[in-house]
């Protein structure tokens, strides 16, 4: 069941970050939390188009909502670092897994050509 939950977790991060707008918008976050119309500024969409990709990173788990101290009812995002190291985790482990095992087809060839090519497996003229 958590395996399942963690699953789907990871179905919601890879999908927030396919879209180009929402990878951009999670590199502005990383300077320092932003408001939705600071974070807004630089893409040319309407206001409910950014709300829609902060509603997908949220549910993705990628940023938070915090209450601003300026003023206790305006919000900031910010990012949620775990939720990135979990993802990074998961492909850092694929990678490793995946390169451990080309490495291995790549022996497995190397010494199949050095044992094709050795002299006992030459034919004599």
């Amino acid at each position: 069941m958590v395996e399942l939950r963690k699953e789907r977790e990871l179905d919601r991060v890879f999908a927030a970050l396919a879209d180009r707008s929402r990878r951009h918008m999670l590199v502005r976050l990383r300077k320092r939390p932003l408001s939705i119309s600071e974070l807004a500024e630089p893409f040319s969409m309407s206001f409910a188009g950014v709300a829609k990709h902060i509603e997908v990173l949220a549910e993705a788990g990628l940023v938070r909502k915090v209450r601003a101290p300026e003023d206790g009812r305006s919000f900031r995002l910010e990012l949620r670092k775990k939720t990135l190291t979990e993802a990074s985790a998961w492909l850092t482990y694929h990678q490793q897994f995946w390169t451990n095992r080309l490495d291995a087809l790549e022996n497995f060839i190397e010494e199949e050509r050095n044992e094709h090519s050795s002299p006992k497996n030459r034919k004599k003229n």
